[in-house]
């Protein structure tokens, strides 16, 4: 639901198992919280468009850096689906070789190899009538990339060592954290494959491109994780809530939340300061977000260090530049003309 301050939906199941590459295998799982939280216009736009594809069956693929949320996107398509009461299966494609991959996902039939005494159904037909995700897509080896194409366009999938074909009716989804357009000139992503999966492609962007989130992801995970380690009353300080708006989160969503969490548990006292962060963020602060001025220094002079620096802080993005320092673009762009003067 989207709300005055924030999005949020519950994105389904997650498997028992917490490190498996396989979630969601079609098992009754306990189901638990997996919260999208954001207010900036590009989240919102993201939670309009998961709103419009998620009645079709169309294969969608998510793309963005690690760690910026492109499973919960997954999760809330299937969820917000007519599917959202059949399997939600996630498979991580970089963490499964490939022999055990196809088994998997295509299952065998008895006597397919050693070891294959009994008939094994595969992840295609146990999310038969669900959705399947392919998370890291580009990790999937090339030969798998095109047995599963044939089943996108036949809709029919074959066990290992079987002959017949099994019909199947399951929503695909993918992601990806490469660049495109790398991954298929480096032959890593088959075309076709990506041209069927990339009729709707929504990218999430990183976290420092849409630093309003962050207050409230602050506050959200804040508040998670005193209530799941039972450490409640806990707030930060205005210090560290400072660093933490202003660090840049190179690892996304999953490395605020680890953060947040780390400093809750070390933390013994109710007010989180700085020095319960990782050391990296403290250098941040320290080499990256702060100016020193000697004092006598002239006005002009600690200006013009205040506009270089926020340049540098935003890689001379100049409209970003402006409206944090609270400028007209053509205002900073008449100050930055007269500093050769300085």
């Amino acid at each position: 639901m989207i709300t005055d301050n924030k999005i949020t939906e519950i994105a389904l199941e997650k498997d028992e198992e917490e490190n498996s590459p396989f979630s969601g295998n079609g098992k009754k799982t306990k189901k638990i919280k997996v919260d999208f939280i954001g207010n900036s216009p590009v989240i919102r736009e993201i939670y309009s468009m998961i709103q419009l594809v998620a009645d079709s069956t169309t294969p969608v693929l998510i793309t963005g850096e690690s760690g910026s949320g492109k499973d919960v996107v997954a999760r809330l398509i299937h969820l917000k689906s007519p599917r959202a009461d059949q399997p939600f299966i996630a498979i991580n494609c970089a963490a499964v070789p490939k022999d055990v991959f196809e088994n998997e996902l295509f299952g065998h039939e008895q006597g397919a190899f050693t070891g294959a005494t009994t008939k094994k159904a595969g992840y295609l037909e146990m999310a038969n009538g669900g959705t399947l995700f392919f998370d890291e897509l580009a990790e999937m080896d090339t030969d798998t990339q095109a047995k599963l194409l044939r089943v996108i366009e036949n809709k029919t999938v074959r066990r290992l060592g079987g002959k017949e074909e099994i019909s199947v009716d399951v929503r695909m989804l993918a992601a990806t954290n490469k660049n495109i357009s790398a991954a298929l000139d480096n032959s890593e992503l088959r075309k076709d494959l990506y041209y069927r999966f990339s009729v709707i492609e929504i990218y999430l962007p990183p976290l420092r491109e849409r630093k309003e989130d962050v207050p409230l992801l602050l506050d959200h995970f804040l508040i998670t994780f005193s209530q799941k380690h039972n450490k409640l009353n806990k707030r930060f300080s205005d210090e560290a809530r400072n660093m933490l708006v202003r660090y840049d989160w190179p690892g996304n969503v999953r490395e605020l939340r680890n953060v947040i969490e780390r400093a809750i548990i070390m933390c013994p006292n109710d007010v989180i300061t700085p020095n319960y962060f990782p050391d990296h963020l403290s250098g941040f602060k320290q080499k990256d977000n702060f100016i020193t001025i000697q004092v006598g220094t002239s006005l002009k002079s600690a200006e013009k260090d205040i506009i270089l620096k926020t340049l540098a802080m935003v890689a001379n993005n100049k409209s970003k530049a402006a409206h944090i320092l609270g400028l007209s673009r053509k205002a900073l762009y008449n100050k930055l003309g007269r500093f050769d003067e300085i």
